[in-house]
């Protein structure tokens, strides 16, 4: 993926091999992990380079955009931010953080460009998203991205072993571009 997009305080890359002490640290503290649908914990280097290959698998069939989140005035790794193919159109939106990193508008800033891309170059006509209803900051910064609730659901959450309710959200091409031109 040539494609690096950056922000004032960012930069978005393709994840790389490299980054796999990063992400099995961050991966590893459960405060992050219970947040995240389908990571299973403890998360391992296996663990990743099965879901490194699987993302370059799916971003060479444009089923997926999953970029590696760095801090631009030194690189550290910082997270992860995606959105991947669902439907034709429709795209799920996705994102974690090391928790070094959590409230200090990092998410919602790389989410920003993200969507961007989604929209504009993926040509997706709309976004879902969720959160666990015991992770409201989330849902904050999906509130601030300017998704808005379709509902809830029951979704597997596999680091906690059981199903857990998830609030559904939803963000459409016209309501993106309406925000951005606000």
């Amino acid at each position: 993926m040539s494609f690096h997009p950056t922000t004032q305080r960012l930069i978005l890359r393709a994840p790389m091999l490299s980054d796999a002490q990063d992400v099995v640290k961050i991966l590893n503290d459960f405060d992050v992990v219970k947040n995240l649908a389908l990571v299973p914990f403890p998360f391992t280097e296996d663990h990743f380079r099965a879901a490194l290959a699987e993302t370059e698998r799916k971003r060479r069939s444009g089923d997926s955009r999953m970029f590696a989140v760095t801090r631009a005035m030194d690189g550290a790794f910082m997270g992860m931010c995606a959105a991947d193919r669902i439907a034709d159109d429709v795209w799920e939106f996705g994102y974690w953080y090391g928790r070094a990193y959590w409230r200090q508008g990092y998410a919602t800033e790389a989410a920003g460009v993200v969507l961007r891309h989604t929209f504009e170059d993926m040509g997706a006509q709309a976004l879902t998203a969720g959160w666990f209803v015991d992770n409201p900051s989330s849902g904050r910064v999906l509130q601030k991205l300017g998704f808005i609730p379709t509902g809830t659901l029951q979704r597997d959450c596999v680091s906690r072993g059981t199903k857990l309710t998830s609030n559904r959200m939803l963000l459409t091409r016209d309501d993106f571009t309406r925000k951005k031109a606000a």
